[in-house]
């Protein structure tokens, strides 16, 4: 039983530690209110890991859909700079990030400028 509890707490201990590790989360919003939910967020690394691949964009580390706040969460599982991109129909916007240790909140703000869509940092 005292092994059961202990094994148990340190998988708790584990698990926590784990679950705010290169945490990325915010809030979107568009003409000033909350993002449609199921709207789609992407974060990829900003250079491929091997260098002497061929030029193909690296694949996405995590993607998330907004919630029915206009609110996300992504894990990224190493710190440094990668490229978050919001989808919105058939265009998209990217900005550059970064991951920490600790959680990181990045509040979005989305505008379509001259026809193209745009996002920044709020």
């Amino acid at each position: 039983m005292r092994l059961q509890v202990s094994a148990a707490l340190i998988g708790i201990a584990l698990g926590a530690s784990n679950a705010s590790a290169g945490r990325l989360f915010g809030d979107v919003k568009i003409s000033g209110k909350p993002a449609p939910e199921g709207m789609l967020i992407t974060v990829q690394a900003a250079k491929p890991a091997d260098k002497d691949k061929e030029k193909a964009a690296p694949a996405p580390v995590d993607s998330v859909k907004t919630d029915k706040v206009g609110s996300y969460k992504v894990m990224v599982k190493n710190e440094g700079k990668f490229k978050l991109t919001v989808h919105q129909g058939k265009q998209t916007a990217v900005l550059e990030v970064f991951s920490y240790k600790e959680p990181t909140r990045y509040d979005l703000v989305v505008e379509e400028k001259d026809g193209k869509l745009t996002v920044r940092r709020k």
